[in-house]
């Protein structure tokens, strides 16, 4: 039976988390999840948290550590914590329980969405109202505060661009073609060291019929819980000494 996603036991749901994955996807090490996000075919995780995000694309490289959408805070509120619109944050204890929150409103952002062909390296920060474009690359350490332009390539805290992968043609091109609109299969013999003889070479095999590979799509949630087995006992009793 082939596998839509590998390594599902290391995708993990914390809140309302529930992934639409178009397969095939891999996660490596432990991914956690913790709102609705869609994630594209032959993207790969190596670890990380994503908090509020929109989409994620095909082809993307997601290091270790990497943060998406971690939710901001009011700044020109009485006071910078959640308890005044949380009321579950700290509506558990007595003391808390109760406090008369207010609505959210004016520090909540967009949920970023990050494009095809997107690498993110290790310990990077995508904030909220941060999305980044097709083909970018987002440095180790960095933190994303705003819009990252398609094949730019993005580093320091916060992120500014430090240059680009291909000149602006070359990568009109790119956005044009759409390569990853097909699977490995299909883009075989490609070659990939030479991305202006690549463009050229999708354009033949788009003019001679080549269609778009359409991937399985599923939704995963957090598996039900077990209930608690009873515990069990030794053949000597509960820790009864010989």
């Amino acid at each position: 039976m082939l596998s839509h996603v590998r390594d599902r036991k290391r995708l993990k749901h914390q809140r309302n988390s529930r992934v639409t994955i178009e397969g095939p996807v891999w996660f490596m090490a432990t991914t956690v999840t913790k709102t609705p996000v869609r994630i594209g075919a032959f993207t790969y995780f190596v670890g990380g948290t994503i908090d509020f995000c929109e989409a994620i694309g095909r082809y993307c490289s997601i290091a270790a550590g990497v943060r998406i959408g971690d939710p901001g805070h009011p700044t020109d509120w009485l006071a910078t914590s959640p308890f005044q619109y949380d009321a579950d944050r700290f509506g558990w204890h007595p003391s808390a329980a109760e406090a008369e929150p207010v609505r959210a409103h004016g520090f909540w952002k967009k949920r970023p969405v990050i494009g095809h062909d997107v690498w993110i390296g290790a310990d990077a920060i995508i904030l909220q109202g941060a999305s980044v474009g097709h083909g970018a690359i987002v440095a180790a350490g960095a933190v994303v505060t705003k819009d990252v332009p398609p094949y730019a390539i993005v580093g320091g805290v916060p992120a500014k661009v430090l240059r680009y992968r291909f000149d602006d043609d070359l990568i009109a091109e790119l956005l044009d073609v759409e390569w990853w609109r097909f699977s490995p299969n299909q883009l075989a013999g490609v070659p990939f060291d030479d991305p202006r003889a690549a463009v050229a070479e999708v354009r033949r095999r788009v003019a001679a019929g080549l269609t778009p590979y359409v991937g399985e799509v599923k939704e995963y949630t957090a598996p039900p819980k077990e209930e608690p087995q009873p515990a069990s006992r030794s053949r000597r009793g509960w820790l009864r000494r010989a």
